[in-house]
């Protein structure tokens, strides 16, 4: 604990003597305890992009290890700007924003792992939530307009994520507005 006082103290002498963004954003995180989610500083130096987290993890992350990272056209790639929490990097040519995370996702097999496996568990709470609103609406899995049965079987069983369009075809289905549907989603959830 005695070095992380004396690196926030330095941090803090560096903020006052510079006026520098860097230092009162790391500052900030420590204080609000959010110093490992948090983004400090990054650049791009050749194919890959360094970020400093905060916490003074340091990520190196190649442009082509993230399919937004992919779209980003390579005289764009410095032209990024750093939320000034450090909650997010953005690109606004491309409007791609990314946080730590996703750059952890990128570099560290482990938190890869970690990460899909809690995005499975999700996408199967999530459909589970589906098929019994559904149910509940005596509805068949034919009912959805503008999807196959394999299609909502697929979802309903969690397999991949659902995007915004394919939820608003389960609303309408339900005779329902999206936030109204969403809700009543959340409702499942909570009652699975």
């Amino acid at each position: 604990m005695p070095q992380v006082i004396e690196l926030i103290e330095d941090i803090a002498r560096s903020a006052n003597q510079h006026n520098s963004v860097v230092p009162k954003r790391v500052m900030n995180a420590w204080t609000m305890g959010a110093q490992e989610q948090l983004i400090a500083d990054a650049t791009v130096i050749g194919d890959r992009l360094l970020v400093l987290s905060c916490a003074m993890e340091k990520l190196e992350v190649p442009f082509d290890s993230l399919s937004a990272l992919k779209r980003i056209a390579i005289d764009d790639r410095s032209n990024f700007a750093i939320d000034d929490d450090g909650s997010c990097l953005y690109w606004e040519s491309a409007d791609i924003h990314l946080d730590l995370d996703s750059f952890r996702y990128a570099t560290d097999p482990a938190w890869k792992q970690k990460f899909d496996s809690l995005k499975s568990e999700h996408n199967q709470v999530f459909g589970k939530a589906i098929a019994t609103l559904r149910k509940q609406h005596k509805l068949r899995q034919s009912d959805i307009i503008g999807l196959s049965d394999r299609q909502v079987r697929r979802i309903e069983q969690g397999d991949g994520s659902t995007k915004v369009d394919t939820l608003r075809l389960f609303a309408k289905a339900h005779g329902m507005e999206l936030d109204a549907y969403l809700d009543a989603v959340a409702n499942a959830i909570a009652n699975l």
